[in-house]
């Protein structure tokens, strides 16, 4: 049965305002420099943890979370849906079994690809032959890039998380830009993230323009925190 377990908090982060280069825009208020020393800190930690978790039990857990992901309402509502190809280096949750209920399911699929700094939205489909990209990502070998304005859920890798939603990513800003991008669109998508329980810690250090998410699976359920 799947297990619900619905965090609400007061407000929400300021979000930074950034020029078409992606740095904070004149007035912004700039980042404490022990942030990054702490995000620093706490990828090496998570990265070293979730790699010590046996592949075995990784696909297990994966699997679990590809069925409380296809349970979702949001998903279910859903036609087109952004997820990510999983980077197997860095022991990443597995979305062959997501991939395989969505496609199931009939869903539009999008993968990102990283085109000039930016993450971008590309068709996918299950069997879609993919190359190693810039980060290691794998991304399709042939780029059909999609109109983003009709991706309704996006699922997110992270590397750590907290019980407010905050999301350590891996330190590029790809998502964060990606979700203003969306949101300055006037498109407020679906954020969720993927990840396994022992990845939750009691505090994500984060800057103002970091995205927080709206849940998160792992493979006991589904945590909200909107």
């Amino acid at each position: 049965m799947q297990c619900i377990c619905s965090i609400f908090f007061e407000g929400q982060f300021t979000r930074m305002m950034r020029d078409a280069e992606g740095k904070p825009k004149s007035g912004a208020v700039m980042r404490d420099a022990g942030v990054a020393d702490k995000k620093a800190a706490l990828r090496a930690r998570m990265l070293a943890l979730r790699r010590s978790i046996p592949e075995s039990l990784r696909i297990d857990m994966s699997r679990a979370i590809a069925g409380h992901v296809s349970g979702l309402p949001e998903i279910i509502d859903a036609h087109h849906i952004h997820l990510y190809l999983a980077i197997r280096s860095s022991a990443e949750v597995d979305t062959t079994a997501i991939i395989d209920r969505l496609s199931t399911m009939g869903k539009e699929l999008a993968v990102p690809v990283v085109m000039d700094g930016n993450l971008v939205a590309a068709a996918f489909q299950k069997g879609d032959p993919v190359l190693p990209a810039q980060f290691g990502q794998p991304e399709p070998e042939d780029v059909s890039v999609v109109d983003e304005s009709l991706i309704e859920v996006v699922l997110i890798p992270l590397l750590a998380f907290d019980g407010t939603g905050c999301r350590l990513g891996y330190g590029k800003g790809l998502y964060d830009s990606f979700l203003q991008h969306l949101s300055a669109q006037g498109r407020r998508v679906c954020r969720i993230g993927l990840a396994f329980s022992r990845q939750m810690v009691d505090r994500v250090p984060a800057d103002q323009w970091d995205e927080a998410l709206d849940a998160v699976a792992h493979e006991h359920g589904i945590i909200r925190f909107t």
